[in-house]
């Protein structure tokens, strides 16, 4: 396979770069993103305060303050977090490529 930028047969690469972050503001669970958005090759960084993460049924998925992880396809309206312990606001950011 030619996978010269001009060949008939090359890769064809799309998507815009996705980057957003969140704040909590209190103990409650929060929808990441209220619209629908199909993003691949995402990741997740929880940059202060031990979050938990999960979907609209429940968040029991423990995510470390300082610590990161990938998801390879998801819609990101359906990500829900909370903070792990009470009065503890976490910061969640999420880069990804749109689909």
């Amino acid at each position: 396979m030619d996978l010269h930028p001009s060949s008939k047969g090359r890769l064809a690469f799309g998507g815009a770069v996705y980057v957003n972050s969140d704040t909590a503001t209190d103990d409650s669970a929060r929808r990441f993103e209220t619209s629908s958005k199909k993003l691949r090759d995402m990741v997740i960084y929880v940059e202060t305060n031990n979050q938990l993460f999960g979907d609209a049924d429940g968040q029991t998925f423990p995510i470390a303050a300082g610590s990161s992880f990938g998801i390879t396809q998801i819609d990101i309206s359906t990500l829900y977090f909370k903070n792990e312990t009470a009065g503890q606001n976490g910061t969640v950011h999420v880069i990804g490529v749109e689909s």
